[in-house]
């Protein structure tokens, strides 16, 4: 299955436009969409600490099927480790070995996406919008303002993952 990548790249383009008054607003840098690798960075300063967090944003096969969503270490470049990640009380930022978001809005949190096998066998790709654990994250905009809303929440934000 996969989407024709116009689809998807339009669509991001068109969230990443309607959520760029929140962003000036929060001081987030939104990079272009790489259109040849189907791709966005968003960083996000944390207000509570100053600790900037590097979200990479991989959207092939969007909307048909979930982001793939991971942070960058400021400090070493490295994609999806530990410190990368922030870290809360809760299982949103997943503690696991790689960590990730565990939502049905990250393809990393599913049990049939290759390479990190997830904990959701019980999660469906396919119309992951219509999975009722979403809380609403079905977009973009939505998805960039609950992971800002987490570092910005001085009783669930912990820093960086240890």
């Amino acid at each position: 299955m996969s989407v024709d990548s116009s689809i998807s790249i339009r669509m991001v383009k068109s969230e990443l436009k309607a959520c760029s008054d929140y962003a000036k607003k929060c001081g987030w840098l939104i990079s272009d969409a790489n259109e040849s690798n189907l791709s966005f960075t968003v960083n996000m300063t944390s207000p509570i600490d100053n600790e900037t967090y590097i979200l990479s944003v991989i959207f092939s096969d969007y909307p048909e099927l979930p982001l793939i969503l991971d942070f960058i270490d400021p400090t070493t470049d490295e994609l999806g480790s530990r410190n990368a990640f922030p870290n809360s009380d809760d299982s949103f930022f997943h503690k696991r070995n790689p960590p990730f978001i565990c939502s049905p809005c990250s393809r990393k949190a599913y049990t049939d996406f290759k390479g990190v096998k997830g904990p959701h066998s019980d999660w469906k790709m396919i119309g992951w919008r219509t999975n009722q654990k979403t809380g609403g994250l079905v977009d973009v905009v939505r998805i960039l303002q609950t992971i800002y809303s987490r570092i910005s929440n001085e009783k669930k934000y912990n820093g960086r993952m240890p």
